[in-house]
């Protein structure tokens, strides 16, 4: 799923040797259901995707979601695809394959709205892989865990209520 432009970043342009993240903001094409659009997405669409060695093979995650019924953002669902490297990427795109994906996005979605946006990395900052990172931080000096700051920002533990 690339937008109207094709894919942007070029090669090189800060996307480094890592994993590359794909999200895309989508819409459905003009006079189709939202149930149309979900039913196509998720039933077809995905398989393709998934079912097509020249596709599957470049991509190592790929995810689905759809607005919430009543959603006002605008956008009928966020697609995530994850790539070992921005050579992957590229590499899906060039694939032969890659044609009969394209008119399949033509079936269901309205291409010239989809937005892209192409990540390298990624912070967790709540959950249970916390202040971990795809990517490697050198700090001056050691990270101090959230529970032992006080408020006041320094470093005396403080007690926790549970």
């Amino acid at each position: 799923m690339v937008g109207p432009d094709g894919p942007a970043p070029v090669e090189g342009e800060g996307l480094g040797d890592g994993p590359v993240r794909l999200i895309a903001f989508v819409k459905r094409r003009e006079g189709t259901t939202r149930e149309e659009f979900l039913e196509h997405w998720r039933d077809r669409h995905g398989p393709l995707i998934r079912d097509t060695p020249g596709l599957a093979r470049h991509i190592e995650r790929y995810e689905q979601m759809a607005a919430r019924p009543g959603d006002r953002s605008g956008w009928d669902g966020v697609a995530v695809q994850q790539f070992r490297s921005w050579s992957d990427f590229v590499g899906l795109l060039s694939d032969p394959a890659a044609a009969a994906m394209r008119a399949d996005e033509e079936a269901f979605l309205d291409p010239a709205s989809t937005k892209v946006v192409f990540t390298a990395d990624r912070v967790v900052v709540i959950g249970d892989d916390a202040l971990t990172s795809d990517v490697e931080m050198t700090l001056d000096e050691p990270v101090t865990p959230l529970d032992e700051l006080s408020p006041e920002g320094g470093r005396e533990p403080r007690e926790r209520s549970r």
